[in-house]
C-alpha cells in the first residue's frame, strides 16, 4: 500500500470528501486529490495533522508503505518498443505512440510519479476516412481540472493508470536518468556548441491550457511531440532521431508523425509510422558527427544550422525559415543526463 492509498483509506472510512477532508487539512480538493494517487507527499505540517486526526501515530501512517521503499533508489527512465508500439517513461511523464491495424494511429499522456501515473492525454486517428478524436485534462486558474474532448470514448479513458508491467514485455532501446540538480548546465564557452546542443536539449517541456496540451521529451538524440490544439482539431504527435552536430542539429528521419489540421489539405498533414526504423551509423560514430558527414550524398535540407550564438543561447535556421531557440535557462519539467555521465 502507497501512503496516498493509506490515506484515502482513511479519508472513506470517515466517509468524508476530498473537499471535506481539505477543508479540514487547510488545503484543496485538488492537492488531497494529488497526495491520493500519490502524485505529492504532504509537507511534514500536514502528516501530523493527519496522524492526529485520524488517531494514530505519524509511524502508523508513513511505516509498511510503499511509497518510500525506493527512496534514494534513482528512477531508471527509458525507451521501450514492441511492435507497433513505442513508450518512452520518466519520473513524471509517460508518452505512448502506437499503430492499430493499417490504418489507425494513436498516442497517449501520462502525468504522475514513478509508476503512479494516470491517463492525461490521448488523440486518435483514422488515415483512411480522416477523423480525428482527442480529450486532454488541464487545471484552470482555480486549480479544478477541466476536459476539452471531441470524442466521449477518448474521454472516458482519462485518468486510466499507466500499466508499467507492459514494459517488461518490450525491448528497451535506451536507459537515461533524470538530473535532479546535481549535474550543472554549462555554457557555450565551457563545452561548445555540439554538447551544449546535447545537454540544454535533454528533458521534458509541458504546458497545458483550454487552448494547448503539449509535451516536447529528449533523451539525447530521441525527440518526442505530442501536442493538441483544439482550434481547428490541430494535432502533431511525431517520434524522430535529432543529432547535435558541430553546427547544428541533425535529422536522421521521423519514424512517427501523427499530424491533422483542418480538412488535412496541407501537404505536412500527412500521418505515417515505421517502428521498425533504426537511426542509421555515422561513417565516425555518433558522437563525433562532422559537417561533411551531414551533406554528402544527402544534401542539407535536414541540418539545421546555427545562425547566431550567445554564451547561454543557440539560435538555429529551421523549416520554413523559422528560428530554433535554445537556451541554457529554457524551463523545463524535467531535466536528463546519460545514464553513464
Amino acid at each position: 500500500m502507497t501512503l496516498g492509498e493509506k490515506i484515502q483509506e482513511l479519508r472513506t472510512s470517515r466517509h468524508m470528501s476530498q473537499e471535506q477532508f481539505g477543508e479540514l487539512m487547510e488545503t484543496t480538493r485538488q492537492t488531497v486529490s494529488k497526495w491520493e494517487l500519490d502524485q505529492a507527499v504532504p509537507e511534514v505540517r500536514k502528516i501530523v495533522a493527519i496522524s492526529r486526526f485520524f488517531c494514530i501515530s505519524t509511524d502508523e501512517l508513513l511505516l509498511r508503505v510503499s511509497t518510500f521503499e525506493n527512496e534514494g533508489v534513482p528512477f531508471s527512465c527509458g525507451v521501450y518498443r514492441r511492435g507497433c508500439l513505442e513508450i518512452v517513461e520518466t519520473e513524471k511523464v509517460a508518452l505512448e505512440y502506437y499503430a492499430k491495424g493499417k490504418t489507425a494511429m494513436g498516442a497517449k499522456a501520462w502525468l504522475g510519479s514513478g509508476d503512479q501515473k494516470e491517463l492525461v492525454a490521448i488523440c486518435e486517428k483514422d488515415c483512411e476516412t480522416g477523423v480525428l478524436t482527442y480529450a486532454f485534462r488541464y487545471e484552470d486558474a482555480m486549480g479544478d481540472l477541466a476536459t476539452i474532448s471531441n470524442d466521449e470514448g477518448c474521454r472516458r479513458q482519462l485518468g486510466a493508470h499507466f500499466e508499467r508491467d507492459r514494459l517488461g514485455k518490450m525491448e528497451r532501446l535506451e536507459t537515461f536518468l533524470v538530473n535532479h540538480g546535481e549535474y550543472p548546465l554549462h555554457t557555450v564557452k565551457e563545452l561548445g556548441i555540439r554538447r551544449c546542443l546535447e545537454e540544454w536539449r535533454r528533458g521534458v517541456g509541458l504546458y497545458a491550457s483550454a487552448e494547448c496540451f503539449q509535451i516536447s521529451l529528449c533523451t539525447g538524440k530521441l525527440e518526442y511531440i505530442y501536442s493538441i490544439r483544439p482550434e481547428f482539431d490541430n494535432v502533431y504527435c511525431g517520434c524522430s532521431f535529432v543529432v547535435p552536430f558541430d553546427l547544428g542539429l541533425r535529422s536522421y528521419g521521423q519514424y512517427f508523425r501523427l499530424r491533422n489540421y483542418k480538412d488535412n489539405s496541407e501537404g505536412y498533414c500527412q500521418s505515417h509510422y515505421d517502428f521498425d526504423y533504426r537511426m542509421p551509423g555515422e561513417p565516425e560514430g555518433i558522437n563525433c558527427v562532422k559537417l561533411a558527414c551531414n551533406t554528402i550524398g544527402s544534401g542539407d535540407e535536414n541540418c539545421w544550422f546555427v545562425k547566431r550564438y550567445q554564451q547561454d543561447e543557440i539560435v538555429l535556421d529551421g523549416c520554413g525559415r523559422d528560428e530554433y531557440v535554445y537556451r541554457k535557462k529554457d524551463e523545463k519539467y524535467e531535466r536528463f543526463v546519460a545514464k553513464d555521465q
